[in-house]
């Protein structure tokens, strides 16, 4: 009797298998659209938490014919994640790059280009994930590619409203057993958009707290991720929004 493989894991069974295993997609930044200042670093830590809600088939016996029909229910779950890490290194006056360590399980990378300040912010900022799941028979490679939209209103020079829609787009590829066979790739594509507010005690300090919910256009389900990110060190500058003395 042979194994399913992994082309039979749809996108949103992926995104369940690895957020169980604290290595679910991550699209959150924990930032602005202001890009840092050239030869500048800035760090951020997150404490993050991820959920959804989805749909699953289940068979059960109909007493009143005896046949085995299928039936759908709604299912859902939140759990909290490991923390992520962030580094920003600006590289011109609109554009600046990130590393990121997300919930110490997988690794990212994007370029943010700003090319719009002041009361009304914007910028661009695609970007990648990678991670890699196993468990007993089952592994799987999965890419996430991040192509969001940063807008940003600054009512102060203290406080930021962030709101980013966009497109991600999920690439896995895996064995789910342990013949030759077991080889495929599943991939889909989800649609995003993000929250945050960003609140500036210092030009050293920012608390920002986020989230991200992201939609598959193949199934039904939703998944999103929550969190409270803490900036330190060379954060973007908002001197521009002072008022004059």
């Amino acid at each position: 009797m042979r194994k399913p493989s992994a082309r039979f894991l749809a996108l949103p069974a992926v995104l369940l298998f690895g957020s169980l295993l604290c290595g679910c997609p991550n699209p959150n930044s924990y930032g602005t659209p202001r890009t840092v200042e050239p030869g500048k670093i800035s760090h951020s830590v997150s404490l993050e938490s991820f959920g959804y809600i989805g749909e699953i088939e289940e068979l059960a016996d109909d007493p009143s014919t005896t046949e085995v029909e299928t039936a759908t229910r709604t299912t859902s779950g939140f759990l909290p994640t490991l923390p992520s890490y962030q580094l920003r290194a600006g590289l011109t006056d609109m554009l600046d790059i990130g590393a990121h360590v997300h919930n110490l399980s997988s690794f990212g990378v994007d370029l943010k280009v700003n090319p719009v300040r002041g009361i009304f912010d914007l910028a661009v900022a695609p970007g990648l994930q990678y991670f890699f799941l196993s468990a007993e028979e089952a592994s799987v490679h999965i890419v996430y590619l991040h192509a969001p939209l940063m807008l940003a209103v600054n009512p102060a020079d203290w406080f930021s409203i962030v709101v980013s829609p966009g497109v991600t787009y999920g690439l896995a590829s895996g064995d789910l057993s342990d013949d030759d066979e077991a080889a495929a790739s599943a991939d889909g594509l989800l649609l995003r958009g993000s929250l945050g507010f960003q609140f500036r005690a210092s030009d050293n300090f920012a608390i920002h707290p986020e989230i991200t919910m992201m939609k598959s256009v193949e199934g039904p389900g939703l998944v999103y991720n929550f969190g409270i990110g803490f900036n330190f060190g060379a954060l973007p500058s908002y001197k521009d929004l002072q008022e004059p003395m």
